[in-house]
């Protein structure tokens, strides 16, 4: 399987490059919207605001290639923090900014005195029996770096939560062949690269 992370200059696209080269998969970085042809699984990562999400993929031509790739074309896809975040309908950093509607649900700020919420948190599955995103992972614990969360409307899209402060956040969602994450796995050290060894397998 050959990996393409989109390029959206959104920050850490190596780091997550890097990490999936850890178990010598093909991955590559997706300079182009064309360049995803050449793909069997898209990355979608980075670190910023919704509006700056959105305005990057556009700008680069990738934002109508990744709505076909889940729309039309329902291959797999997987997003990393923000990239997760851009599955909603709405975002509501500095305004109401429209996102790929993918799962319909709100991108809406953290409620806490710490924001952002950033460093070590435990993550809990609530996935259906068989589920395997987690599996085998040994301390449950992955970073985090945002003070915006997901909220879906359909709860039943939620694969894992977490807490701050005291209130539990979205950490993964599933859907079809959409999976997210608020984590980063790139920067989770041994969980994280399970947790991307696990999603490889299962889209194998």
């Amino acid at each position: 399987m050959r990996i393409g992370i989109v390029n959206n200059a959104l920050g850490n696209v190596e780091s997550v490059r890097s990490a999936f080269a850890f178990y010598n998969y093909d991955v590559f970085l997706a300079e182009t919207p064309d360049m995803l042809d050449a793909a069997d699984v898209a990355v979608l990562a980075g670190v910023g605001t919704f509006r700056a999400g959105v305005m990057a993929l556009r700008e680069r031509g990738f934002w109508e290639r990744l709505d076909r790739w889940v729309c039309s074309e329902g291959r797999p896809l997987l997003g990393i923090c923000l990239g997760m975040q851009l599955f909603a309908r709405r975002g509501h950093e500095g305004g109401r900014f429209e996102g790929f509607g993918w799962i319909s649900g709100d991108v809406l700020p953290l409620e806490g005195q710490r924001i952002p919420h950033m460093g070590w948190t435990e993550v809990s599955s609530c996935a259906p029996d068989g589920d395997t995103l987690l599996q085998g992972v040994r301390y449950g614990h992955f970073y985090f770096m945002h003070g915006f969360h997901f909220v879906p409307e359909d709860s039943s899209v939620v694969v894992a939560k977490a807490f701050f402060e005291g209130k539990s956040f979205v950490a993964a969602v599933k859907k079809g062949s959409l999976v997210g994450v608020q984590f980063h796995p790139e920067k989770s050290q041994g969980d994280g690269l399970r947790v991307l060894r696990n999603l490889m397998e299962a889209w194998r």
